[in-house]
């Protein structure tokens, strides 16, 4: 029978190797934080699932139907038609 794997430690596996110059020397990104927080969570994806989701596949289905030239024209020539359907529908 043979015997189990030794355990690997991560940080043991890392390979020292010299940066390029261009990487080395180039300043440290700043990441600007965002004015708003990200909208995330039950409530988002409520929203989304009911004014969003199911006109967004039937838009895709169209795509993926047709395969036309533009597929992202296409699409958001779509959402604007039934967009105005749905306003329509609504008022």
């Amino acid at each position: 029978m043979a015997s189990p794997a030794p355990a690997v430690d991560p940080a043991a596996t890392i390979v020292d190797t010299p940066m390029p110059d261009a990487v080395a020397s180039a300043p440290p990104a700043v990441a600007a934080l965002p004015s708003m927080p990200t909208p995330n969570g039950a409530p988002t994806r409520r929203y989304l699932n009911e004014k969003v989701t199911g006109v967004l596949l039937e838009g895709m289905k169209e795509l993926a139907r047709n395969q036309p030239e533009d597929p992202l024209r296409v699409l958001g020539e779509f959402l604007i038609r039934r967009s105005r359907e749905v306003g329509e529908i609504s008022s």
